[in-house]
C-alpha cells in the first residue's frame, strides 16, 4: 500500500509483499484471497459510524473483460440495523463520474458479527470514493453529515 496523502490511500501491492501487508494488518481472515488497497480511520464519525472502512481487492482467477470483486470491511456500531454504503468513482474512456449505493443488511452482507460487517461486489476500473454510514431505530436515521470514507485505485 503507498500513501498519497494523509486523505488518500491508493495503489495495490503485489505478490509476496502484498500478502504481507495483508497478514500483518490483520486485515482478513482469508488473507491468501485478499490485498488491502485501501484503509484510513474517519477522525469525525467517532459514536455513530464505524470508525474504519477497508476495501480489499479479492485476488481470484478473473477472465479478461470481468471487473475485480472488491470486499468493503467496517467495524460494527453497536445498535446498527442497517448500512448505507455508498460510491462515486471514475472510469475512462468518458470519465464520467458514476455512483452507487447499497444498504447493507443481515440478509445481503458477506459478513455481520459483532465486531465486524463484510460486503462484496464487482466494481470497475477506475477511482473510487466510497462511505459507509450506519443507520439505527425504525427511522433508520443516521449521521450521513460524517461518514466513514475511503478513497482507492482498481485496476
Amino acid at each position: 500500500m503507498v500513501l498519497l496523502s494523509p486523505t488518500r490511500v491508493a495503489a495495490r501491492p503485489i505478490g509476496l509483499v502484498a500478502l504481507l501487508g495483508v497478514m500483518a494488518t490483520g486485515a482478513s481472515h482469508d488473507w491468501h484471497l485478499t490485498t488491502p488497497i485501501a484503509q484510513r480511520p474517519s477522525p469525525v464519525a467517532a459514536a455513530s459510524n464505524p470508525r474504519l472502512l477497508r476495501a480489499l481487492q479479492l485476488l481470484d482467477r478473473r477472465k479478461p473483460g470481468v471487473a475485480p470483486r472488491i470486499r468493503f470491511e467496517w467495524d460494527a456500531v453497536l445498535g446498527a440495523r442497517r448500512y448505507v454504503l455508498t460510491g462515486h468513482w471514475t472510469s475512462p474512456p468518458s470519465w464520467a463520474v458514476q455512483s452507487q449505493q447499497q444498504r447493507i443488511a443481515p440478509q445481503n452482507a458477506t459478513a455481520w458479527e459483532s465486531h465486524r460487517v463484510a460486503f462484496e461486489l464487482t466494481l470497475p476500473e477506475g477511482f473510487h470514493s466510497w462511505s459507509v454510514v450506519a443507520l439505527f431505530g425504525p427511522d433508520e436515521h443516521g449521521d450521513f453529515n460524517h461518514p466513514t470514507t475511503v478513497s482507492f485505485d482498481v485496476r
